[in-house]
């Protein structure tokens, strides 16, 4: 995607709900990742997307896009690159994840909305919006006790 004031503040709103999903799909050894995606066993990678957006997201609003990549030499840590897909309030969100030792970046892909003809900050707002929607709710301690 063109790189846009708007995109960049999109960028910024799908990172900002995917740190804890993040954290989770980095319980899974980068090796396991690598050997799904060689082999092409996708399905075992929707499986450990839906397993870490489960106590997040409500069911089928972040799936993976059964798509992914890796990066691997002798001179650099590995990379594993997601293809993922966020849908809900009429809102699609197409976007690559990838995961480095340090790092993680998010390359949007597209962006579709339901309606049309609203302006590129209506939309921006709709996707902020659709993701706040989409976050289950989170128990407090004192909830988690009782």
């Amino acid at each position: 995607m063109k790189k846009t004031q708007y995109s960049a503040t999109r960028v910024d709103i799908i990172s900002g709900h995917l740190t804890e999903v993040v954290d989770d799909l980095r319980l899974v050894d980068v090796a396991d990742y690598i050997a799904f995606i060689r082999c092409e066993l996708f399905g075992n990678i929707a499986d450990i997307v839906n397993s870490a957006t489960e106590l997040t997201f409500y069911p089928d609003t972040l799936t993976f896009g059964l798509g992914g990549e890796y990066t691997l030499d002798w001179n650099t840590a590995p990379k594993v690159m997601l293809d993922l897909e966020f849908k809900n309030m009429g809102v699609n969100a197409y976007f690559r994840l990838t995961l480095g030792a340090d790092s993680t970046e998010i390359d949007l892909h597209h962006v579709r909305f339901a309606e049309t003809g609203r302006s590129p900050a209506d939309n921006t707002a709709l996707l902020a919006a659709a993701f706040e929607n989409a976050r289950l709710p989170q128990l407090t301690a004192s909830e988690n006790l009782g």
